[in-house]
């Protein structure tokens, strides 16, 4: 047994509940746990839940949908992502995501950071709830840990737009 794991070989293995916890993610594997490789953490992004635009000095950011369907921005381009879909945002990219769609549970996601480390940001946002960070605290996110705040939530910069939601189910068009 290491790590409070069996042995397995060089394989790790966690079962459905388990992980770090850390609303509204559950961390399946840390930049700890990868030799700072990758953090792999499945999650539910509820209804104008997502986080402020942001981009990352050296991360990649990637999503794979789950189940619902997922807005998200990339610098000014604004689309959704369904089930069996995945986007990814190169390291740099301004980019955020939620869910905008009142009629849907919250939506499942599959998210891989690379490298790994993310998590330790994870924890100053659920810290944060839904407050917004105040300016020192983004500051110290972006010496810490590499992450910009560079604009508000998604759901902030519709509705200033005049845009509750951004499209209809009958509007969906695929990202491309």
């Amino acid at each position: 047994m290491k790590d409070g794991m069996p042995d397995l070989e060089g394989a790790r293995h966690l079962c459905r509940e388990e992980g770090t916890a850390i609303a509204p993610w559950r961390v399946k594997a840390c930049g700890d746990d990868t030799g700072g490789r990758f953090d792999f953490l499945v999650g539910e992004v509820a209804y104008r839940s997502g986080p402020p635009l942001h981009r990352h000095r050296v991360e990649e950011d990637s999503f794979y949908v789950l189940e619902g369907i997922l807005t998200v921005q990339s610098g000014e381009r604004v689309f959704e992502v369904g089930p069996g879909e995945f986007v990814t945002f190169l390291p740099g990219t301004a980019h955020t995501f939620d869910n905008l769609r009142p009629d849907q549970p919250p939506v499942r996601v599959i998210n891989l950071m690379t490298p790994g480390g993310y998590d330790r940001v994870l924890v100053v946002f659920s810290e944060a709830g839904t407050q917004a960070l105040d300016e020192a605290t983004a500051r110290s996110l972006e010496e810490r840990f590499g992450v910009e705040i560079v604009g508000p939530p998604l759901r902030d910069s519709l509705e200033r737009a005049g845009t509750a939601s951004w499209r209809s189910a009958d509007e969906r068009a695929p990202p491309g």
